[in-house]
């Protein structure tokens, strides 16, 4: 009996084992998998969501990367099966967003006037040290778009910080183009303007031509697309008439979109306005030459002024034209008087809440703790809280047509949480974890190099190669070297 007993054991673990091998060889072959939590929930003594009031003693759940539900502790159930983060000391708040940045590229320019074919989804560097820096001051949402060495640049891409690859960051390809008003290097600003002007005219000129070759049984168009080996199947093999409120080229729906020039099609897009502008103003002039130029050629409605404090001179016209506004480096313009030598003091920010202009707040120097600096500066020089916060979340969120995903902690948007240790805009706060997407992206604990900083001695397993302690015959190579030197 006792020995039928332990067969019948023996044969139970064999086919346990080979269960558990069977499973295992299942779940091999799947796709690399997720390492956030199906269900992941935040306890927290304070949920400030920018999508209502405070919320203390708050919950947030995260059901697949996405908002499921926020309220106070007494109205949200948490999940039986859900991670749970409790913090009760900590504050929570959305994750900034960057309205516009031209870090996180191997390189940020290019020399070519007009660039619009090409896409910084190529340039994106995802190990650069600028993602690592964005990740611990909370900013969860990027939209990099080249720099202002160009007229108009490559197409932008908005990106999260996360991941090895430029696929695992992407959140938006073709986020939108940079048009700059502000002259390259040994250019003036009146040739900046004539090579944009021509570029449009240029595109006028193209179109009319290609509609024309068309006409006349000219498939040059096609057989160019083929030989590039463009796909002219499915809408890329129809034409549409010609959409946009200024300009237009009669007779372009006979004309296959895929058949036009890859230069030109940019181009094209922006002129129907269906791709997104950033305007790059350093001067007042800068500012009133592009809306007029963007009037002419049908993006004023699609566009957004990227400008310096010095463009508040021109705030009636941006006004008027009903365009937002980034606001890069300096909040605070001084002048002084040619005459007298007093100086005057403009806060923008403030100016531009008063003449009713929507703006957003970036920190396009390199310095990403600059959001959360300048939304405290706003609220030092009078600006309500909510509008200083609102200039670092939800408006760069609407900017970048994102307002249902981030900036907000709401249902249904992404569940990009920050924790602060205190009042987000206090300078004595500090970002304790990141949350993207139900993921824990930072842990300040484990911040290798913020410790190494913080307690000026490097981390185990940090220190350089040359630091290491010399092997043996490291030593006695110095000894024969030193008998030498005698």
């Amino acid at each position: 009996m006792q020995r039928s007993l332990t067969y019948l054991a023996q044969r139970l673990g064999l086919a346990f084992a080979s269960l558990a091998l069977a499973g295992s060889s299942i779940a091999a072959p799947t796709a690399e998998p997720s390492t956030a939590a199906d269900k992941y929930a935040i306890k927290a003594g304070t949920v400030i969501t920018m999508a209502g009031d405070p919320i203390p003693n708050g919950v947030i759940v995260i059901t697949d990367g996405r908002v499921s539900a926020v309220g106070s502790a007494d109205d949200v159930q948490i999940p039986w099966d859900a991670e749970v983060l409790d913090v009760p000391h900590l504050t929570a708040f959305p994750g900034f967003v960057e309205a516009c940045t031209s870090q996180g590229m191997d390189r940020p320019n290019e020399s070519i006037d007009i660039t619009p074919f090409l896409d910084v989804r190529d340039s994106v560097d995802p190990v650069k040290f600028f993602f690592e820096d964005a990740r611990r001051w909370g900013i969860t949402t990027l939209n990099v778009q080249q720099g202002n060495e160009t007229v108009i640049s490559g197409m932008g891409m908005i990106v999260r910080p996360r991941g090895m690859t430029v696929e695992a960051m992407m959140v938006r390809p073709q986020s939108g183009v940079k048009i700059s008003m502000a002259p390259k290097r040994n250019k003036s600003r009146a040739t900046q303007a004539m090579v944009l002007r021509d570029a449009f005219s240029e595109l006028r000129r193209y179109l009319e031509e290609v509609v024309q070759e068309t006409k006349d049984g000219n498939d040059r168009a096609r057989r160019e697309a083929l030989a590039q080996g463009r796909d002219l199947t499915g809408d890329n093999g129809k034409g549409r008439a010609m959409e946009g409120s200024a300009w237009k080229v009669e007779g372009l729906e006979a004309v296959p979109r895929g058949e036009i020039d890859e230069k030109q099609a940019p181009l094209l897009a922006i002129v129907e306005g269906r791709l997104p502008v950033t305007l790059n103003c350093e001067t007042p002039m800068d500012v009133i030459r592009g809306i007029e130029i963007a009037r002419e050629n049908g993006f004023l409605g699609n566009m957004t002024i990227l400008m310096t404090a010095g463009c508040h001179k021109a705030a009636d016209a941006i006004a008027k034209a009903g365009v937002p506004v980034i606001l890069t480096g300096n909040l605070m313009h001084t002048e002084t008087d040619p005459v007298t030598e007093e100086e005057t003091e403009t806060f923008v920010p403030k100016l531009l809440k008063e003449k009713g202009i929507a703006f957003a707040l970036t920190g396009d120097s390199g310095a990403t703790q600059e959001l959360w600096v300048h939304a405290a500066l706003c609220v030092g020089q009078g600006l309500d809280r909510n509008e200083a916060l609102a200039a670092v979340t939800t408006v760069p969120a609407k900017l970048l047509g994102l307002e249902k995903h981030v900036g907000s902690i709401a249902t249904g948007c992404d569940g990009n949480v920050l924790l602060f240790t205190g009042d987000p805009l206090s300078a004595t706060s500090q970002i304790d974890y990141v949350v993207l997407e139900g993921e824990m992206l930072y842990d300040r604990s484990k911040d290798t190099r913020l410790r190494h900083l913080i307690d000026g001695q490097a981390q185990p397993g940090t220190a350089p190669a040359e630091e290491e302690a010399p092997t043996d015959i490291h030593e006695e190579e110095r000894r024969q070297g030193a008998g030498e030197g005698r």
